[in-house]
């Protein structure tokens, strides 16, 4: 699933609403400072306690009137924009961003806070949309056939909770609008930092435009997710790489301390429970993403970053080692056979898609050491898997092709998953022969064969169904 937070029709209506309610709110506010204003003028003419009680008691009253309107437009899941000191906080970051990024603003930025509560209920309809159930379903059941997760997980529930505790902020290239989280009315250290980095996607937009790219809802329809993986790398690094220089050139001390101390009080304890997998697919972005946008920043600045849109990624192995993506290394296409003939009645495929380097390096990390995992994931050249599942017994087959850079590649990986295998199922190879090592359990069957560039792994419920599978894959 990409993790993109465009926003579908029905959300585009909303804003009209939105916009409305923040404008009476604006309209209040300049009311109350206006008769903030006459206050001041009327006690500097007339000097009179009286009077300026009579004053103080009306602007009291007009400023609970605001709260009031306030926490009625919140409970009605309306975004309150920023109040005077937050915009003047923003505007403030939109000039400093550009003189440190390079990009200059082509038009303004349509922004507002959210709560947390009110980022769950955007983030619950996005998933709705982006993901139905039986899609989610499905995800899980790709994950469980990687043996990332148990097959019966919700793992609907948990990417909400998950994207409600840690999203901090975020840009829509469909409404080209920004959201900052926040129950405070005031923003700190870390909504500032967030608004820096979520206006450099604006940037970003309005430079390169980040639809066009792939960040949209039917991305999948046209781009597997290692291209989308990549992409993502490429947008957030670049605005990690951007909130880092923002950090050191507009941050004292004492704010980077107070940022620390915002940063320590953040919940993360889904985060912390949630499977490794969906952890590093969060991460992968910023911390891979931010490593490679440095490797392009040292090779000639901004502009070389800013050239990288033009020629994108196209895997996690170009995210991963920058000098094969400006060596021009793409990655090599690979294909699978239709299974569901094969398979026969009563099973469905769940998935088709590409796995990557950096994924196939956690697959493996499951039972090897991690150094081990990365150097077999290293030589990675390309893949194809499929994931199938039969509905009467909750079985799955899972059905991979792997392209190596050099035979020394493809041995490493072999040595690698059949130790990979070894760990999984508690034994050595039941069965060894030229070029095939097979492994049995008490619920399923694997094999793995290869050649000098090539390696087939079929993982299924039975010996029958796996040898039948790998036939017709092998004969490819």
């Amino acid at each position: 699933m990409t993790q993109t937070t465009d926003t579908p029709k029905t959300s585009r209506q909303r804003v009209g609403r939105i916009v409305l309610g923040c404008t009476v709110i604006l309209l209040i506010l300049c009311l109350v400072t206006s008769l903030l204003a006459n206050a001041g003028l009327a006690i500097w003419a007339m000097q009179t306690r009286a009077e300026l009680g009579q004053v103080q008691a009306r602007t009291a009253e007009l400023e609970s009137r605001v709260q009031q309107l306030q926490q009625l437009l919140e409970e009605s899941g309306v975004e309150i924009l920023p109040n005077q000191d937050n915009e003047q906080l923003m505007d403030t970051i939109q000039g400093q961003v550009p003189l440190l990024r390079g990009l200059d603003p082509t038009q303004p930025v349509e922004r507002a806070l959210m709560t947390q509560e009110q980022l769950r209920e955007r983030m619950q309809q996005d998933l709705q949309d982006e993901l139905p159930p039986h899609e989610a379903r499905d995800y899980a059941l790709t994950l469980a056939a990687f043996d990332f997760i148990d097959p019966g997980m919700d793992v609907y529930d948990l990417l909400l909770q998950l994207y409600t505790e840690q999203i901090a902020g975020f840009y829509d290239p469909e409404t080209e609008q920004i959201y900052i989280i926040t129950d405070l009315d005031a923003m700190g250290q870390m909504e500032r930092l967030s608004y820096a980095h979520e206006y450099t996607h604006a940037l970003q937009d309005q430079h390169f435009d980040l639809e066009s790219m792939g960040l949209r809802d039917d991305a999948e329809d046209e781009y597997d997710s290692e291209y989308l993986t990549a992409i993502r790398a490429l947008i957030e690094g670049d605005a990690s790489l951007m909130q880092q220089q923002f950090i050191q050139s507009y941050y004292t001390p004492d704010e980077i301390v107070e940022f620390v101390q915002e940063s320590l009080e953040i919940d993360t304890s889904v985060l912390d429970s949630a499977p490794n997998v969906l952890r590093e697919s969060l991460y992968f972005p910023y911390i891979q993403g931010l490593a490679f946008v440095q490797a392009l920043h040292a090779d000639g600045g901004w502009a070389t970053v800013d050239a990288a849109y033009a020629n994108p990624p196209r895997s996690t192995e170009h995210i991963l080692h920058p000098d094969r993506y400006l060596a021009g290394d793409p990655p090599q296409i690979v294909s699978l056979p239709p299974l569901t003939d094969t398979l026969g009645t009563g099973w469905r495929q769940a998935d088709a898609d590409t796995l990557g380097e950096y994924f196939t390096r956690l697959y493996l990390a499951q039972q090897i050491p991690d150094e081990q995992a990365e150097t077999a994931a290293a030589g990675w050249g390309g893949d194809r898997y499929a994931v199938h599942h039969r509905q009467t017994d909750g079985a799955l087959l899972l059905a991979i092709r792997t392209a190596w850079d050099t035979p020394t590649d493809a041995e490493e990986f072999v040595d690698a998953y059949a130790a990979y295998a070894e760990g999984r199922f508690g034994h050595p190879a039941d069965t060894t022969g030229s070029a095939r090592q097979c492994w049995t359990g008490t619920a399923d069957h694997l094999c793995l064969t290869w050649t000098s560039t090539g390696v087939t792994i079929v993982l299924g419920p039975d010996r029958a169904t796996v040898e039948s599978v790998l036939e017709l894959t092998a004969s490819e």
